[in-house]
Parts: structure tokens; C-alpha cells; sequence
């Protein structure tokens, strides 16, 4: 989706959005490059959802 969107952005095309597998590009600042070796991923705890039923609000 990055590739997508910098070819979008230097085309000077709007951004692809949101694509049928779910991932999206919403901007790109310019000048700023991906650095994918530094690059991580997790699971996202939102401390302030109201439906948990867990009623731990972890950070």
C-alpha cells in the first residue's frame, strides 16, 4: 500500500485509499521514507473502550 500511495503521490494522483484486503494509505508526508527493517507491529489495546467487559483499562 506505501508503494502504492508514494506512486499515487508522485503522479500527483489522490492517495488509493482503502483497497479490497483492507489496507489503506490516508497521506504521506513528504519527504518521508518507510523504514521497513524498523518497522513493528502488535495487537492495539484501546484504554478507553467502554464495551470491554474486562474492566482493566491498560495503556
Amino acid at each position: 500500500m506505501y508503494d502504492a500511495a508514494l506512486a499515487a503521490q508522485q503522479a500527483g494522483l489522490d492517495n488509493p485509499g482503502k483497497q479490497p484486503d483492507s489496507w489503506g494509505a490516508s497521506g504521506l508526508k513528504p519527504g518521508w521514507e518507510m523504514e521497513w527493517p524498523a518497522a513493528k507491529a502488535g495487537r492495539w489495546i484501546n484504554s478507553v473502550n467502554w464495551t470491554t467487559s474486562r474492566g482493566d483499562f491498560a495503556p
